[in-house]
């Protein structure tokens, strides 16, 4: 008899009551530590708000971190995929450009299939805008496979 494959979908990032977060200039923000090691076809939906009162938010890059043990036992272990890891980007994040225009959402998702105990999304916006006015406003979700 074969399981049922449940997907899930789950909010990442701090529980604000609108699952959002605030990413503002030359800050790097990682999710909470996400267990899936039971889960497959992994799938972090992105969206992304440009929030814009004068000026246009740095780009905003981002990417997936995997890591055999949770951040609170260690952040020795935590590596980007596709190189990089702690507060280094990959050699090719997800990179979202600022139209300049307040309120333009920009969708993304951040797939993959490496095997892990533990992930987290991983957004910087390595390039300062001028002036500080202008940031992203980020929900991520996490859909996936398991038993």
């Amino acid at each position: 008899m074969s399981v049922p494959i449940i997907q899930i979908f789950s909010i990442v990032l701090p529980n604000t009551g609108t699952g959002t977060l605030d990413i503002t200039d030359l800050v790097t923000h990682a999710s909470m530590d996400i267990p899936i090691e039971y889960l497959r076809d992994k799938t972090i939906h992105l969206m992304v708000t440009e929030i814009i009162t004068v000026g246009v938010p740095g780009n905003l890059q981002c990417w997936i971190e995997l890591s055999p043990v949770p951040s609170t036992t260690s952040t020795a272990y935590w590596a980007a995929i596709g190189g990089g890891g702690g507060a280094l980007a990959p050699t090719a994040p997800l990179l979202l450009v600022a139209t300049g225009v307040t309120t333009t959402v920009h969708t993304a998702l951040l797939p993959w299939v490496i095997h892990s105990a533990y992930a987290r999304v991983v957004m910087q916006t390595p390039v300062s805008a001028t002036p500080l006015t202008a940031f992203w406003r980020v929900q991520a979700l996490i859909a996936g496979k398991g038993a």
